[in-house]
């Protein structure tokens, strides 16, 4: 588990280290970065939405059609 932290934290050194050379390594990082948040928050929704599929009956999105009353 020490490694794990140690590695961490030197990850963490060497982006702020490249992220301080130029601008462009900057931006370039931080499209990086959205770029995996998204498509995780992408995921996770699509994830979660196939989960919870199975805990919703499937006559819960078809519409009922109601007899009319010919009196």
């Amino acid at each position: 588990m020490v490694w794990v932290i140690d590695n961490v934290v030197s990850l963490a050194e060497n982006f702020a280290t490249a992220a301080g050379v130029d601008p462009l390594s900057t931006v370039l990082i931080l499209v990086g970065v959205l770029l995996i948040l998204a498509s995780s928050a992408v995921f996770g929704g699509l994830a979660t939405a196939g989960l919870l599929e199975g805990f919703v009956p499937d006559t819960a999105f078809e519409r009922q059609r109601r007899e009319r009353d010919r009196t």
